[in-house]
């Protein structure tokens, strides 16, 4: 139907790329074939032009073209996701389950992208030749729609089986590994990692890079034998890329390393290197600093994207809207009721009032109250906090720095981005007001912010002063180590991933869950101190760990073993020599001595 790229890059005459780009967008004819199968046939339903398997046409078209309203009536159809630019529609059938992807076009962006680059569904389609030509499973296609207005391509749409007994990779490995017994599950992980490399190892060596890798575009199934079976979708992002040099090779490890980087260790990920490098077609690097190489990318990926993700509270997307009030401002989660958010831009200090409401703190600086609303059609306990205007000159200060309740707001997206354990964020809210007809017109004064409670949560700091020196000596020795290596753990990662905390303390720390489980988990609240520094200076590290040792200091059971023990699991070599752990622990020391001494010399009370 057309002619390869090279013809339109190369030496061709006007005429003849005018030619090639009329014949590419007229409408195609049944002999069109998209797929080299015999029983494809083609069909007209109003503006849409359908390639359909003979033995699939008359479940899935009727007179008015895909039979979605029929199917939404009979209750076959489920939403799986929904966007601008794509809907993803699951029918069961009698003939057995199907999904649907509707592409749209929602401007001119993708109308000048499909004109140059075909839709997404027959280019995904296309795709899945390639795949089956190197013996990578993929979704297989029974019918392709595409909607054609005046020579352009618009909506378009693709059928494909469902792969029966899979599941998403990223929720396998998060909700269903974790249920099974441990034996199981290091068996199931060695075997996944050696799968993945393998799947993996066969894409490259055929000249493929999926520019989208992430576990969540590859479903996995379990064999009677806990073998895993897996098989690549959303084909749209694969590119050929032949022949696939190793610095393209990393680049696209990487992206794939991001994920199990954050929720793997190490061992599983150098299982799955070795196994890569087994399978690879190639001559391959030397496999240590290939894998340092790898990781580097992977760090400097994910800050990359862990800063895309931390401006999505900013504006308005698929996960906040800004909603302008009568003096007010928020930016609000998708998921909170827009009811409850219209009546707070009402009157923000109304749910201090309201019956049911638990004032949990009232000072000068801030007010806390615990509430209850309407979070995914679900009411919820969730946490209110208003940060009172303290002097009359603050809300000029704004126009040099942002509020404090903006600086949680963003730090909590932050720690979200990097899956770092923090109260979900809700809403963020600015009462205005307007300063006569300066300049300084409606600068904010009284911020609001809105978070998600945890239930079956304590404060580190009400454990450890009420419920430690009730506990056995031996039961209060195991659980100092098990609080102190959970500690260690969390800091670990908060400063691994560029975030500092300048008050972390024990009563900003929440004990969720069991406090008696062996890897116990905690959170951090109040993120008025949280920044983002990449990379982190040394001094934020020392400030932070003397912070967090002066609020420790008077636990009752606490010795300087379980200091040394914490530092051990803090950095990441252990006690080893290069870390210089020594001089680390003379500087917080020091830093933990200036503080103190700065304290009572300002008469504040150690917390």
């Amino acid at each position: 139907m057309s002619a390869p790229e090279t013809t339109i890059r190369g030496r061709t005459s006007r005429g003849e790329r005018l030619g090639w780009l009329f014949r590419r967008t007229q409408r195609l004819n049944p002999s069109d074939r998209l797929f080299e199968h015999p029983d494809w046939s083609w069909e007209r339903s109003g503006d849409v032009g359908w390639w359909v398997r003979a033995d699939w046409q008359r479940a899935l078209l009727g007179p008015r073209g895909l039979r979605l309203d029929e199917w939404r009536r009979d209750g076959r159809l489920t939403v799986v996701k929904t966007g601008p630019h794509r809907v993803v529609y699951r029918v069961d059938l009698p003939q057995g389950a199907v999904y649907v992807k509707h592409y749209l076009v929602p401007g001119l962006r993708a109308k000048v992208r499909q004109w140059f680059r075909r839709g997404k569904g027959r280019n995904e389609g296309r795709r899945t030749r390639h795949l089956a030509e190197i013996g990578v499973p993929t979704i297989t296609p029974i019918a392709l729609g595409e909607q054609r207005k005046r020579m352009f391509l618009f909506e378009n749409y693709l059928v494909t089986h469902a792969i029966p007994e899979s599941i998403p990779l990223d929720e396998f490995v998060e909700r269903r590994l974790p249920r099974w017994p441990m034996p199981r599950q290091v068996r199931i992980r060695h075997r996944l990692a050696t799968a993945l490399a393998q799947l993996t190892a066969r894409l490259h060596n055929g000249g493929l890079v999926h520019q989208d890798f992430h576990p969540g575009n590859i479903l996995v199934r379990m064999e009677a034998d806990d073998r895993p079976s897996l098989a690549m979708i959303d084909l749209d992002a694969l590119r050929v890329s032949f022949p696939l040099g190793w610095p393209e090779s990393e680049h696209n490890l990487a992206l794939l390393n991001h994920y199990f980087w954050l929720r793997c260790n190490r061992s599983d990920r150098y299982r799955f290197l070795r196994a890569y490098l087994e399978a690879r077609q190639a001559a391959p690097p030397r496999p240590r600093t290939f894998a340092r190489d790898i990781e580097d990318a992977t760090r400097a990926w994910a800050e990359r994207l862990w800063s895309r993700w931390g401006r999505r509270c900013r504006g308005n997307n698929k996960y906040f809207r800004i909603d302008p009030g009568h003096g007010c401002w928020s930016v609000t989660s998708r998921d909170l009721d827009p009811a409850d958010v219209r009546a707070l831009l009402a009157d923000p200090d109304a749910p201090f009032t309201r019956p049911g409401t638990v004032i949990l703190k009232d000072s000068r600086t801030t007010t806390v109250a615990e509430l209850v609303m309407s979070v995914h059609g679900r009411p919820r306990r969730v946490i209110y906090k208003r940060f009172n205007q303290k002097e009359w000159f603050e809300p000029f200060l704004t126009l040099f720095r942002p509020t404090r309740a903006w600086q949680s707001w963003q730090a909590g997206q932050h720690m979200a981005s990097r899956a770092i354990p923090t109260p979900r964020n809700l809403a963020y809210i600015a009462r205005r007001r307007r300063w006569g007809r300066s300049l300084f017109w409606y600068l904010p004064h009284e911020t609001y912010l809105i978070t998600l409670k945890e239930e079956g949560a304590t404060t580190l700091g009400d454990y450890v002063r009420r419920v430690l020196p009730t506990l056995e000596p031996a039961a209060r020795r195991v659980q100092v180590r098990r609080l102190t290596l959970a500690l260690a753990r969390l800091l670990r990662i908060l400063h691994e991933r560029s975030l500092s905390d300048r008050d972390l303390k024990v009563s900003n720390l929440l004990l969720v869950g069991d406090p008696d489980d062996p890897s116990p988990r905690l959170t951090i609240i109040d993120l008025e101190g949280v920044r983002l520094l990449h990379p982190l200076p040394q001094h934020r590290r020392i400030q932070n760990l003397a912070r967090l040792n002066l609020s420790l200091a008077g636990a009752t059971g606490r010795t300087r073993t379980d200091s040394l023990r914490f530092l051990r699991a803090y950095l990441p070599w252990g006690l080893a020599p290069r870390n210089d752990w020594k001089g680390l622990w003379r500087a917080v020391a020091a830093r933990s001595q200036t503080k103190a001494e700065r304290n009572r010399r300002l008469g504040r009370k150690l917390s």
